[in-house]
């Protein structure tokens, strides 16, 4: 399937459409903040940098999950509440952690060959999240039924091309931040920003997915 421009439109505008999605992204990326601020996530060297990332591992199948069942719901015209997706959400929890995981193993390997491999493992499992927590499946089944959906070049590419503004706007404003001293407003707006492409990439890959089961 090919993004027609209006879709991208409606894509960028969704989250607003959808306050619910928004404020889910914020807490989210507030949440990330918090876990961020004994040690910078980037700072390994850190004995604290444990911290941000047991925060990013461990709650982040959460929040995706919530994210794509209140998404899924907006986008068929049949919302559910943020309590009824939670009470989805929590049983498939470990699916989607232990999916999380072999993706990022996946992905590490793939990088340790020229880096090219491990972007485009990672592009080919990007729907796995979809699959567990719309599809029902289970975490290998669901990189499996993601790698059944990218199949060549043709669609790792288009999600590349779509997803690749989105990460460089997060890494022009992380280096304009660690530029220029903005203070709690550069904190705020770190948030702000995270929140916005949380949200952002999400709603895009949830909507292509969506838009696969309905052809």
């Amino acid at each position: 399937m090919i993004v027609k421009p209006l879709q991208i439109k409606q894509i960028l505008l969704f989250p607003f459409r959808h306050p619910t999605l928004l404020w889910l992204a914020v807490c989210f990326s507030f949440v990330l903040y918090l876990g961020n601020s004994p040690a910078s996530i980037y700072d390994m060297q850190d004995p604290y940098w444990v911290v941000p990332i047991a925060t990013l591992v461990l709650l982040s199948p959460l929040w995706h999950g919530l994210f794509i069942l209140l998404m899924k719901g907006y986008y068929g015209k049949s919302p559910i509440s943020i309590t009824e997706a939670l009470g989805r959400a929590i049983p498939l929890y470990t699916r989607l952690f232990v999916g999380e995981i072999l993706v990022n193993l996946l992905v590490i390997g793939g990088a340790l060959f020229f880096f090219v491999p491990g972007v485009y493992f990672g592009l080919r499992a990007s729907f796995y999240k979809q699959a567990i927590s719309i599809g029902g499946r289970t975490a290998v089944a669901g990189i499996k039924d993601s790698f059944t959906r990218t199949p060549g070049w043709r669609i790792p590419s288009m999600l590349l091309l779509l997803l690749s503004p989105f990460y460089a706007l997060a890494f022009l404003f992380s280096y304009a931040v660690s530029a220029v001293t903005f203070g709690i407003i550069g904190e705020v707006l770190g948030v702000l920003v995270s929140a916005l492409i949380f949200a952002w990439t999400n709603t895009l890959v949830t909507a292509i997915y969506l838009t696969q089961e309905t052809h």
